[in-house]
């Protein structure tokens, strides 16, 4: 079996993808793959740390609003296309697998053109851009919430797929350190988050303790009693996670997932202006499930904070419903539908 992935614009595509990766050399050991991404030098890293060859192709970036890169890039986007249509007829691949972005667009396209079946996976509650295009020319489309759109035929409901580290700690139900919250401003931080957190430090720290990724291009912060502050926490965040008595963060669908997966209570702080308030519909559908805590707009961090910290009964109702909308085996249920794709006829 051969495989191509596509995906990308940032890690939260790559890093999902590569976990399918392996569910899908756990099902089969002589499978081949390799990726077609971007020019980003993370995600290649990324990619090719996992042993995959990694092919770069021309991109241009969607966007829902006017400006005039969207002239330039459409013409990307075709250059995409051709370089996708030539790596394809070149590999050969049985089956092509989109985490989506806007990079999968003409790679998706291109498969269609050449007849490889492709199954597609959105992570958020609802299709991006480059999904909504790419779902009409995908035998199935994965998606990470189970929303209206799931027929179990094409759309079918798989969850979100967890990176190893991740996934080795589901069910087990680590010791919380007293006091303990982590804040995840994303990888690259997120100014709003960091700012909230720098200016209620001395109303939080002590009595608590505060673990902040703030991201790579946040600065300088602040130094304070109980406040530890890193650019980035790469392997040390699972445990992180596990031992945190509550958990603030953006409300992407990576954060969400594992949140979900290591039974926490949180603190979600969507990010409204993100592409299509993905991040805001999210929030939402977690708090409808009274599995995660939304701080709203004018509402005071402060207070949401201390009253979490301060109710134990809260979190553990938090923890528990949030635990409950796992799906801890994602990734082996996509990698199912790719073998299965392997050998099915188109449409089937």
């Amino acid at each position: 079996m051969k495989l191509a992935f596509t995906g990308g614009g940032t890690l939260g595509h790559v890093l999902p993808a590569l976990a399918v990766w392996d569910a899908v050399r756990s099902l089969d050991s002589s499978a081949e793959a390799f990726y077609i991404g971007g020019r980003g030098e993370r995600e290649r890293k990324a990619v090719e740390d996992r042993g995959l060859r990694c092919f770069s192709i021309s991109t241009g970036k969607l966007r829902r609003y006017f400006s005039l890169r969207n002239f330039t890039d459409i013409f990307r986007i075709i250059m995409g296309f051709f370089q996708a249509l030539s790596i394809l007829r070149r590999e050969r691949p049985d089956v092509l697998f989109s985490k989506g972005g806007y990079v999968s667009v003409p790679v998706v396209l291109a498969a269609r053109f050449l007849g490889i079946r492709t199954v597609s996976h959105e992570s958020d509650l609802t299709l991006g851009l480059a999904n909504r295009i790419n779902a009409r020319f995908s035998d199935i489309v994965c998606l990470g919430f189970d929303s209206s759109l799931v027929d179990g035929r094409k759309y079918i409901h798989t969850g979100n797929p967890l990176r190893p580290d991740i996934r080795r700690l589901v069910g087990l139900k680590g010791e919380e350190e007293e006091g303990l919250i982590l804040v995840l401003g994303g990888s690259m931080g997120a100014r709003q988050v960091n700012a909230l957190v720098e200016s209620s430090l001395d109303a939080l720290c002590p009595p608590f303790h505060i673990v902040h990724q703030c991201g790579r291009d946040a600065g300088q912060g602040p130094v304070h009693p109980g406040y530890e502050r890193y650019e980035y926490i790469d392997s040390q965040l699972p445990d992180l996670m596990s031992r945190a008595q509550l958990v603030v963060s953006r409300a992407g669908a990576g954060a969400i997932g594992e949140i979900e997966a290591l039974g926490k209570a949180s603190l979600l702080i969507p990010l409204a202006s993100a592409s299509r308030g993905d991040q805001v519909e999210n929030a939402a559908w977690m708090e409808e499930r009274g599995a995660a805590e939304v701080l709203h707009e004018g509402e005071d961090f402060v207070a949401k904070v201390r009253q979490l910290m301060l109710d134990d009964s809260r979190r553990r109702q938090l923890a528990q419903r949030a635990q409950k909308l796992c799906m801890p085996d994602a990734a082996s249920l996509i990698a199912g539908l790719l073998v299965q794709k392997r050998t099915a006829g188109r449409g089937q």
